[in-house]
């Protein structure tokens, strides 16, 4: 079954489908999905694909058994509430998210972008300085905006552009829209130096990267190392429903308001997913597997892969576009039971949930290696 006029198979040939109602193009894969467990999705054929796309929502991979029992007893009890009360689930999430993070506050949001944007407004708004700086390769609707932008990694560039107009500097640990590239040994330490030195808001934009993928509950959390404002995205909703959050200190967040409030059904999952990350496991795991995805992967290179990148366990594999597009290979993949993500012609991006079998990555990998050397 197909989902577009035309959409190609997962055999690569054409087939004409009915038109629907929904606005908007195909997606990348000709997979339509209809059940998922794990790391794993059944599409309304009953083909059955490893999902590595489980990029930022899905970290902990389909209708994990925890996370349905909360939602589960959740909906048995109140789903929402009107704007003009509160409910039993806020509070207790909020306080478990700090808790965990190390910080003083936290102010609730729908989505990643939200979160994103309320912070960018609670540290403009802190005070007179209204100039936002970024890294190169993330954020393009902050450079719409008219944020600076300066090259990821370069702490001497960013220090000079942080005059007296400055208020914030947005930075991801890792950059996700660039094809995964990790912020170089110390810069992240240095960059927060630079902005207490200067007065000015380090934002770190952690919802693709953190809550475990790289190993860590996020980046900066030593003793003086947190940012000044973290944002934590789609992750904290386990995959069942839309959850982000800024966290930082009272002195910056103690007279923000969320533009909607959390539901009673997203705060029961969130802090379910934070008790989930006090206890440790997840991130256990995702360091065994992050060190055993790095022990397979470069096998790739130099057989069809120019080079790959790591980042826990999140890879970038880049392709030579003038041989094969990087769309051209996931298609191909599909037919062998693998889903990937890309970015731009060049990127493969694998981001599997943090449940995947590493006997599960070495067939994905193996899978990904006959694409490339056909």
């Amino acid at each position: 079954m197909t989902i577009a006029d035309n959409r190609p198979t997962p055999d690569g040939s054409e087939t004409a489908a009915p038109a629907h109602a929904l606005a908007g193009g195909p997606p990348l894969l000709p997979v339509m999905a209809a059940v998922g467990e794990g790391a794993w999705v059944t599409d309304v054929e009953g083909r059955r694909y490893l999902d590595l796309t489980a990029d930022p929502a899905l970290t902990f991979g389909h209708r994990h058994p925890a996370l349905l029992a909360v939602a589960t007893e959740q909906l048995g009890r109140l789903t929402a509430t009107s704007a003009v009360v509160t409910d039993d689930r806020a509070d207790g999430f909020a306080d478990a998210l700090a808790a965990l993070l190390g910080a003083e506050q936290v102010l609730p949001a729908a989505t990643g972008p939200d979160a994103l944007r309320a912070a960018v407004t609670v540290a403009v708004g802190a005070g007179s300085r209204t100039t936002v700086v970024v890294a190169a390769g993330s954020h393009p609707e902050l450079t719409a905006s008219g944020a600076v932008a300066v090259p990821f990694g370069d702490v001497d560039a960013l220090a000079a552009a942080l005059d007296d107009t400055v208020a914030a500097v947005v930075l991801e640990p890792v950059q996700a829209a660039a094809g995964v590239i990790a912020a170089p040994p110390g810069y992240l330490e240095a960059a927060r130096q630079a902005c207490a030195d200067r007065g000015v808001a380090l934002i770190l934009d952690e919802t693709r990267s953190g809550l475990g993928r790289l190993g860590d509950t996020v980046a900066l959390a030593g003793e003086g190392q947190a940012p000044d404002l973290r944002v934590i995205g789609p992750a904290l909703g386990g995959g069942i429903v839309p959850v982000a959050a800024v966290v930082g200190s009272r002195a910056l967040l103690g007279e923000a308001r969320a533009a909607a409030s959390l539901s009673p059904l997203a705060s029961a999952l969130a802090h379910r997913v934070v008790e989930m990350l006090e206890a440790g496991e997840l991130q256990n795991r995702a360091r065994a597997l992050a060190e055993h995805l790095a022990g397979r992967i470069e096998v790739l290179t130099g057989a069809g892969a120019v080079g790959v990148r790591l980042a826990g366990v999140w890879a970038g594999v880049d392709v030579d576009p003038s041989v094969v597009t990087a769309a051209d290979v996931a298609r191909r993949l599909v037919a062998r039971g693998v889903l990937v993500d890309v970015v731009g012609d060049a990127t493969l991006v694998l981001a599997p949930p943090l449940v995947v079998r590493a006997t599960e990555l070495d067939w994905a990998i193996e899978q990904l290696r006959v694409v490339l050397s056909a």
